[in-house]
């Protein structure tokens, strides 16, 4: 009866011991995920670029511009203006920008563009011919476009 409880507490004990084991396995395991996502869950802003402070300038004027000022051109208008004019006269004041005339403005930004090509027929790279009614996607199963007809 002696050798049969010295049996039972051995196998207890192994069981015990491997339990603990695996609980402090699965606990290392989960603090290390817990870590990596800390880690990862807020990764650091990069700066503002040039262009986004532009931007953020000239949307600021056009916010403390006045509604009489606001009513001689468009948001859309008034951006373009803004973001195409050199850094100095980005961060001018509103009565600054609106004081220019909509006539004064270059003959290039009231230009419209080039009409895009519409429909049309397409060589694919593996050597089938398509046409399309628009380019996006042209020869996407067919290895891309090689050529433009």
């Amino acid at each position: 009866m002696l050798l049969f409880l010295s049996l039972n507490r051995r196998k207890l004990y192994a069981v015990i011991v491997s339990r603990e084991v695996y609980l402090r396995t699965q606990f290392a395991i989960a603090f290390v995920a817990a870590i990596a996502a800390i880690s990862f869950a807020a990764p650091g802003r990069a700066a503002d670029t040039a262009q986004q402070a532009n931007m953020k300038s000239c949307a600021a004027t056009w916010n403390g511009m006045s509604a009489a000022a606001k009513s001689k051109t468009t948001y859309k208008d008034y951006m373009s203006t803004c973001l195409k004019a050199p850094a100095s006269t980005a961060a001018a004041t509103p009565a600054a920008m609106t004081a220019k005339p909509a006539a004064a403005t270059p003959a290039a930004m009231t230009a419209k563009p080039a009409a895009k090509a519409e429909a049309g027929s397409a060589k694919c790279k593996d050597g089938k011919t398509v046409t399309y009614t628009h380019r996006s996607g042209t020869c996407s199963g067919h290895g891309g476009v090689a050529t433009w007809l």
